[in-house]
C-alpha cells in the first residue's frame, strides 16, 4: 500500500512538470511566433506610424485621420496577441484582481462588500461590479486556449500586418493617393473584422471587457 502511494505521488509529479513544460513550451513558441510581426509594426510605430508618412507628403496630408486609424488597429491587435501568449494556460492576474481576490475569498462576499463600502466609502454601485469580476475570474481563470487555434490566430494577423506595412512603402514611393486612402480603409475594416470573429481574439477582448475600471481602488492598493 506505502509502494502504491508513492508510485502514485511520483506519477502526480511527473504530471504535473511534463504539464508545466508544454505550458512554457507553448508560451515560447507563441512569442517566437508573434516576434516578427511585433517588430514590424514597433518598427512603424518607431517612424511615426502611418499617420507620419501621410503627414509628411502633402497629397496624403489631408486623409492622415485614416492613417491615425490604421496605426490603432495595428497596435491593438498587437496588445491582444502579447496577452494571448501570456494568457494561454490561465486567464492571467492583474492589478484589479490582486487586489480584489485575497479579500474576497477571505471575508466571504457579504464581508466583502461591507468592508468596501463602510471601511472605505466605496459606492455599493462600484463594489459590486467588483464583485461580478471576482466571481468572473474565480470561475473561468483555469481555462485553457487552445494552442493549435492561437498559431492559426497569428498567421491570419501576419497576413495583415504584412498588409499594413507594405501601405507604408507605398505612401513613401507613390502618389495614387486614392488607391493607398482606400486600401487604408479596407485593411481598417479587416483587423476590425479579425477582432470581431477570431475566436481566439475575441476571448481576450471579452477578459479584458471584463476587467471593472478601478483606478481608485488599485490606488488605495498602492498605498497600503
Amino acid at each position: 500500500m506505502k509502494k502504491l502511494r508513492i508510485i502514485v505521488v511520483i506519477f502526480a509529479f511527473i504530471l504535473f512538470f511534463a504539464h508545466a513544460y508544454i505550458v512554457l513550451a507553448n508560451t515560447e513558441n507563441c512569442i517566437q511566433l508573434l516576434h516578427p510581426i511585433d517588430t514590424q509594426v514597433a518598427s512603424v510605430k518607431a517612424q511615426g506610424g502611418i499617420w507620419e508618412a501621410f503627414e509628411k507628403r502633402e497629397y496624403y496630408r489631408e486623409f492622415s485621420t485614416v492613417a491615425l486609424h490604421l496605426d490603432q488597429k495595428a497596435i491593438a491587435l498587437i496588445y491582444t496577441l502579447d496577452y494571448v501568449c501570456s494568457a494561454l494556460d490561465r486567464i492571467p492576474r492583474n492589478d484589479v484582481s490582486n487586489y480584489i481576490l485575497p479579500l474576497w475569498r477571505k471575508k466571504g462576499e457579504e464581508a466583502f462588500i461591507k468592508y468596501q463600502t463602510e471601511g472605505y466609502g466605496y459606492a455599493i454601485e462600484e463594489v459590486m461590479t467588483w464583485v461580478k469580476y471576482a466571481n468572473y475570474f474565480e470561475k473561468n481563470y483555469k481555462r485553457k486556449l487552445d494552442f493549435s487555434k492561437v498559431r492559426e490566430t497569428i498567421k491570419k494577423s501576419q497576413l495583415l500586418v504584412d498588409r499594413f506595412v507594405n501601405i507604408v512603402h507605398k505612401v513613401r514611393k507613390t502618389n495614387k493617393v486614392k488607391e493607398v486612402v482606400k486600401e487604408s480603409k479596407v485593411l481598417i475594416a479587416e483587423f476590425a473584422k479579425l477582432h470581431e470573429e477570431d475566436p481566439i481574439l475575441k476571448q481576450a477582448d471579452h477578459e479584458n471587457a471584463a476587467i471593472p475600471h478601478a483606478s481608485t481602488l488599485t490606488e488605495s492598493a498602492d498605498e497600503m
